[in-house]
Protein backbone atom coordinates (compact mmCIF):
# COMPACT_ATOMS: atom_id res chain seq x y z
CA UNK A 1 0.00 0.00 0.00
CA UNK A 2 1.25 3.54 -0.80
CA UNK A 3 0.67 6.83 1.41
CA UNK A 4 -3.03 7.47 -0.13
CA UNK A 5 -4.27 3.68 0.49
CA UNK A 6 -2.27 3.63 4.17
CA UNK A 7 -3.92 6.50 5.01
CA UNK A 8 -7.40 5.93 3.77
CA UNK A 9 -6.94 2.49 6.12
CA UNK A 10 -6.21 4.96 9.01
CA UNK A 11 -9.35 7.26 8.91
CA UNK A 12 -11.75 4.22 8.35
CA UNK A 13 -10.31 3.10 11.27
CA UNK A 14 -10.72 6.50 13.26
CA UNK A 15 -13.88 7.51 11.49
CA UNK A 16 -12.64 10.76 9.89
CA UNK A 17 -12.47 12.29 6.96
CA UNK A 18 -9.97 13.79 4.56
CA UNK A 19 -9.25 17.17 3.40
CA UNK A 20 -7.99 16.95 -0.33
CA UNK A 21 -7.24 20.51 -1.67
CA UNK A 22 -6.24 21.68 -5.17
CA UNK A 23 -3.69 24.01 -6.25
CA UNK A 24 -2.05 24.51 -9.84
CA UNK A 25 1.74 23.98 -10.14
CA UNK A 26 3.50 27.25 -11.02
CA UNK A 27 0.00 29.69 -9.70
CA UNK A 28 0.99 32.59 -9.10
CA UNK A 29 4.35 31.37 -9.97
CA UNK A 30 6.37 27.99 -8.44
CA UNK A 31 7.95 29.85 -5.52
CA UNK A 32 4.73 30.92 -4.37
CA UNK A 33 2.71 27.44 -5.07
CA UNK A 34 5.96 26.13 -2.67
CA UNK A 35 4.33 28.36 0.16
CA UNK A 36 0.68 27.63 -0.53
CA UNK A 37 1.14 23.83 -0.43
CA UNK A 38 3.44 24.46 3.15
CA UNK A 39 0.06 26.30 4.00
CA UNK A 40 -2.15 23.51 3.00
CA UNK A 41 -0.24 21.36 5.05
CA UNK A 42 0.43 23.23 8.10
CA UNK A 43 -3.44 24.12 7.95
CA UNK A 44 -5.40 20.67 7.88
CA UNK A 45 -4.59 19.25 4.46
CA UNK A 46 -4.45 15.33 4.71
CA UNK A 47 -3.71 14.61 0.74
CA UNK A 48 -2.88 17.62 -1.69
CA UNK A 49 -3.96 17.14 -4.92
CA UNK A 50 -1.35 19.17 -7.79
CA UNK A 51 -2.76 20.17 -11.34
CA UNK A 52 -0.43 19.96 -13.99
CA UNK A 53 -1.11 23.19 -16.29
CA UNK A 54 -2.74 22.32 -19.37
CA UNK A 55 -3.56 24.48 -22.09
CA UNK A 56 -6.96 23.10 -23.06
CA UNK A 57 -8.60 21.69 -20.18
CA UNK A 58 -12.18 20.12 -20.51
CA UNK A 59 -13.26 19.66 -16.65
CA UNK A 60 -12.23 22.62 -15.36
CA UNK A 61 -13.99 26.13 -14.71
CA UNK A 62 -12.84 29.52 -15.68
CA UNK A 63 -11.06 29.89 -12.38
CA UNK A 64 -8.68 26.67 -13.09
CA UNK A 65 -8.73 27.54 -16.30
CA UNK A 66 -6.99 30.83 -15.76
CA UNK A 67 -4.89 29.10 -13.07
CA UNK A 68 -3.36 27.22 -15.51
CA UNK A 69 -3.20 30.43 -17.63
CA UNK A 70 -1.11 32.40 -15.29
CA UNK A 71 1.19 28.71 -14.85
CA UNK A 72 1.84 28.13 -18.25
CA UNK A 73 3.10 31.53 -18.45
CA UNK A 74 5.45 30.88 -16.14
CA UNK A 75 7.01 27.94 -18.59
CA UNK A 76 5.94 25.51 -16.54
CA UNK A 77 7.37 21.88 -17.59
CA UNK A 78 6.83 18.65 -16.31
CA UNK A 79 10.17 18.62 -15.19
CA UNK A 80 9.55 21.75 -13.49
CA UNK A 81 6.47 19.87 -11.73
CA UNK A 82 8.41 16.60 -10.62
CA UNK A 83 11.11 18.79 -9.05
CA UNK A 84 8.31 21.28 -6.87
CA UNK A 85 7.09 17.53 -5.46
CA UNK A 86 10.81 16.48 -4.98
CA UNK A 87 10.59 20.07 -2.59
CA UNK A 88 7.70 18.72 -0.93
CA UNK A 89 9.13 15.69 -0.09
CA UNK A 90 11.81 17.48 1.86
CA UNK A 91 9.40 18.77 3.88
CA UNK A 92 6.31 16.71 4.45
CA UNK A 93 5.16 13.05 4.01
CA UNK A 94 1.55 14.06 3.08
CA UNK A 95 0.37 11.23 -0.31
CA UNK A 96 0.41 13.69 -3.03
CA UNK A 97 -2.26 13.28 -6.43
CA UNK A 98 -1.44 14.44 -9.95
CA UNK A 99 -3.69 15.84 -11.56
CA UNK A 100 -3.63 16.04 -15.33
CA UNK A 101 -4.61 15.07 -19.23
CA UNK A 102 -3.07 12.46 -20.88
CA UNK A 103 -1.24 14.82 -23.97
CA UNK A 104 1.54 15.87 -21.55
CA UNK A 105 1.85 11.91 -19.95
CA UNK A 106 1.69 10.99 -23.88
CA UNK A 107 4.62 13.40 -24.84
CA UNK A 108 6.48 12.50 -22.18
CA UNK A 109 5.86 9.02 -22.13
CA UNK A 110 4.40 6.50 -19.92
CA UNK A 111 6.71 4.11 -18.65
CA UNK A 112 9.09 7.59 -18.50
CA UNK A 113 6.59 9.29 -16.87
CA UNK A 114 5.20 6.37 -14.27
CA UNK A 115 9.22 5.88 -13.12
CA UNK A 116 9.67 9.51 -12.65
CA UNK A 117 6.63 9.74 -10.68
CA UNK A 118 7.36 7.07 -8.59
CA UNK A 119 11.11 8.80 -8.19
CA UNK A 120 9.55 11.86 -7.16
CA UNK A 121 7.02 11.01 -4.64
CA UNK A 122 3.84 10.89 -6.48
CA UNK A 123 1.35 8.22 -5.05
CA UNK A 124 -1.72 8.97 -7.22
CA UNK A 125 -2.50 9.85 -10.72
CA UNK A 126 -5.77 11.16 -12.05
CA UNK A 127 -5.99 11.61 -15.86
CA UNK A 128 -9.12 13.51 -16.19
CA UNK A 129 -9.68 12.82 -19.74
CA UNK A 130 -8.40 8.77 -19.58
CA UNK A 131 -11.14 7.02 -19.35
CA UNK A 132 -10.58 2.75 -17.52
CA UNK A 133 -11.56 1.62 -21.14
CA UNK A 134 -8.53 3.55 -22.78
CA UNK A 135 -6.07 3.43 -19.70
CA UNK A 136 -4.19 0.15 -19.89
CA UNK A 137 -0.68 1.54 -21.40
CA UNK A 138 -0.32 4.21 -18.95
CA UNK A 139 -1.88 1.41 -15.90
CA UNK A 140 0.63 -1.02 -16.63
CA UNK A 141 3.28 1.42 -16.06
CA UNK A 142 1.54 2.40 -12.69
CA UNK A 143 0.67 -0.25 -11.53
CA UNK A 144 4.41 -1.20 -11.74
CA UNK A 145 5.53 2.13 -9.80
CA UNK A 146 3.01 1.49 -7.29
CA UNK A 147 1.02 4.70 -8.20
CA UNK A 148 -2.77 4.52 -7.58
CA UNK A 149 -4.62 5.23 -11.18
CA UNK A 150 -7.85 7.70 -9.85
CA UNK A 151 -10.61 7.39 -11.57
CA UNK A 152 -14.20 10.04 -12.38
CA UNK A 153 -17.46 9.06 -11.41
CA UNK A 154 -19.96 11.57 -12.53
CA UNK A 155 -23.76 11.70 -11.44
CA UNK A 156 -24.96 10.69 -15.25
CA UNK A 157 -23.02 6.98 -14.38
CA UNK A 158 -25.26 4.20 -14.42
CA UNK A 159 -24.16 1.32 -12.28
CA UNK A 160 -23.09 -0.80 -14.97
CA UNK A 161 -20.51 2.15 -15.77
CA UNK A 162 -20.15 2.70 -12.18
CA UNK A 163 -19.15 -0.98 -11.61
CA UNK A 164 -17.20 -1.00 -14.52
CA UNK A 165 -15.05 2.15 -13.93
CA UNK A 166 -15.14 0.83 -10.15
CA UNK A 167 -12.96 -2.27 -11.35
CA UNK A 168 -10.16 -0.29 -12.59
CA UNK A 169 -9.99 2.09 -9.78
CA UNK A 170 -7.43 2.25 -7.12
CA UNK A 171 -6.58 4.41 -3.62
CA UNK A 172 -10.36 5.97 -3.79
CA UNK A 173 -12.98 7.07 -6.35
CA UNK A 174 -13.51 10.76 -7.03
CA UNK A 175 -17.13 10.91 -7.46
CA UNK A 176 -18.40 14.35 -9.33
CA UNK A 177 -20.81 16.21 -6.88
CA UNK A 178 -22.11 18.20 -10.50
CA UNK A 179 -22.73 17.81 -13.77
CA UNK A 180 -20.26 20.43 -15.60
CA UNK A 181 -17.10 21.98 -15.05
CA UNK A 182 -15.51 22.78 -11.91
CA UNK A 183 -16.11 26.15 -10.10
CA UNK A 184 -17.38 27.18 -6.26
CA UNK A 185 -21.34 26.48 -6.22
CA UNK A 186 -23.81 27.43 -3.28
CA UNK A 187 -25.99 24.65 -3.72
CA UNK A 188 -25.05 21.12 -4.00
CA UNK A 189 -27.34 18.20 -5.12
CA UNK A 190 -29.37 16.22 -2.48
CA UNK A 191 -28.84 12.89 -3.58
CA UNK A 192 -25.49 13.09 -2.88
CA UNK A 193 -25.40 10.80 -0.14
CA UNK A 194 -27.49 7.85 -1.85
CA UNK A 195 -24.90 7.90 -5.10
CA UNK A 196 -22.19 7.10 -2.36
CA UNK A 197 -24.09 4.58 -0.70
CA UNK A 198 -24.66 3.07 -4.30
CA UNK A 199 -20.87 3.10 -4.94
CA UNK A 200 -20.17 1.75 -1.69
CA UNK A 201 -22.40 -1.47 -2.15
CA UNK A 202 -20.44 -2.52 -5.78
CA UNK A 203 -17.16 -1.45 -3.98
CA UNK A 204 -15.57 -1.28 -0.87
CA UNK A 205 -13.65 1.71 -1.99
CA UNK A 206 -12.87 5.21 -0.27
CA UNK A 207 -15.12 8.42 -1.95
CA UNK A 208 -13.97 11.49 -2.32
CA UNK A 209 -16.20 14.34 -3.33
CA UNK A 210 -15.16 17.39 -5.51
CA UNK A 211 -16.39 19.93 -7.73
CA UNK A 212 -18.27 22.51 -6.25
CA UNK A 213 -17.45 22.57 -2.52
CA UNK A 214 -17.00 26.31 -1.23
CA UNK A 215 -17.97 26.17 2.33
CA UNK A 216 -17.17 24.30 6.31
CA UNK A 217 -21.63 24.16 5.85
CA UNK A 218 -20.95 21.65 2.67
CA UNK A 219 -17.82 20.11 3.84
CA UNK A 220 -19.13 19.45 7.01
CA UNK A 221 -22.65 17.68 5.54
CA UNK A 222 -20.43 15.75 3.17
CA UNK A 223 -18.40 14.47 5.92
CA UNK A 224 -21.10 12.73 6.96
CA UNK A 225 -20.85 10.17 4.41
CA UNK A 226 -18.04 10.62 2.12
CA UNK A 227 -14.51 9.58 2.84
CA UNK A 228 -13.08 12.69 1.63
CA UNK A 229 -13.76 16.50 0.57
CA UNK A 230 -11.69 18.11 -2.66
CA UNK A 231 -12.10 21.72 -2.93
CA UNK A 232 -10.11 23.64 -5.66
CA UNK A 233 -12.09 26.62 -7.23
CA UNK A 234 -12.53 28.11 -4.08
CA UNK A 235 -8.50 28.03 -3.09
CA UNK A 236 -7.55 29.02 -6.62
CA UNK A 237 -10.23 31.70 -5.96
CA UNK A 238 -8.16 33.65 -2.95
CA UNK A 239 -4.97 32.87 -4.90
CA UNK A 240 -6.78 35.27 -8.27
CA UNK A 241 -8.48 37.84 -5.49
CA UNK A 242 -5.05 38.51 -4.26
CA UNK A 243 -2.42 38.70 -6.68
CA UNK A 244 -0.33 41.17 -5.60
CA UNK A 245 -0.83 40.26 -1.79
CA UNK A 246 1.03 37.60 -1.46
CA UNK A 247 0.62 37.18 2.20
CA UNK A 248 -3.31 38.16 1.98
CA UNK A 249 -2.90 34.97 -0.35
CA UNK A 250 -1.59 32.51 2.72
CA UNK A 251 -3.40 33.87 5.13
CA UNK A 252 -6.80 33.50 3.55
CA UNK A 253 -6.11 29.79 2.19
CA UNK A 254 -4.80 29.27 6.06
CA UNK A 255 -7.90 30.50 7.56
CA UNK A 256 -9.94 28.77 4.80
CA UNK A 257 -8.31 25.17 5.10
CA UNK A 258 -8.11 25.88 8.90
CA UNK A 259 -12.01 26.27 9.16
CA UNK A 260 -12.48 23.12 6.11
CA UNK A 261 -10.62 20.73 8.24
CA UNK A 262 -12.12 21.78 11.23
CA UNK A 263 -15.87 21.45 10.42
CA UNK A 264 -14.91 17.89 9.07
CA UNK A 265 -16.54 14.82 10.80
Amino acid sequence: MNRIDNLFKSFKKDKKTAFIPFISIGDPDIKMSFEIVKALINNGADIIELGFPFSDPMADGKVIQRSYQRALKNHVSMRDAFDFIKKIRKVSDIPVIFFTYYNPVFFYGASRFAKDAQNTGIDGILTVDLPPEESDELKEFTDREGIDQIFLLAPTSDAGRIKHILSYAKGFVYYVSVTGVTGARSVLPRQLQEKVKEIKKIKDIPVGIGFGISSNKQAKEISAYADAVIIGSKIIQFIENNLNDKNKILKDIAEFSSDIKSSLL
